[in-house]
């Protein structure tokens, strides 16, 4: 379609030649010229070092993963990711957490 254009089409022509929206044709001129569809983005983590991840929970088991998170200046959501990743899974043992008391009348 850049080429198209490039040879005196209009955007509107080549919108009805492609079958898609002006809009659409817009959106493919403003990608750059190496713009590779289909090709996926980095899969490493870049936010946090998994080893620095795995250290803290070594040094500090019982930490929760707010706590980690705030340690290593991360979202919540990235540390969790990156435990899942490195196979450390939350404490799930009940006896672990604390009990919710009721109050008596």
């Amino acid at each position: 379609m850049p080429a198209y254009i490039g040879q005196g089409g209009s955007k509107a022509q080549a919108a009805r030649l492609f079958s898609v929206a002006r809009s659409t044709v817009f959106e493919w001129l403003a990608q750059p010229s190496d713009h590779r569809p289909g090709v996926p983005g980095p899969k490493s983590s870049r936010c946090i070092d998994r080893n620095q991840l795995a250290q803290s929970v070594a040094k500090q088991p019982d930490w929760r993963i707010d706590e980690l998170a705030a340690k290593l200046g991360a979202k919540r959501s990235t540390v969790h990711r990156n435990l899942q990743v490195l196979g450390l899974v939350r404490k799930k043992n009940a006896a672990l957490r604390p009990r919710a008391t009721r109050a008596r009348a």
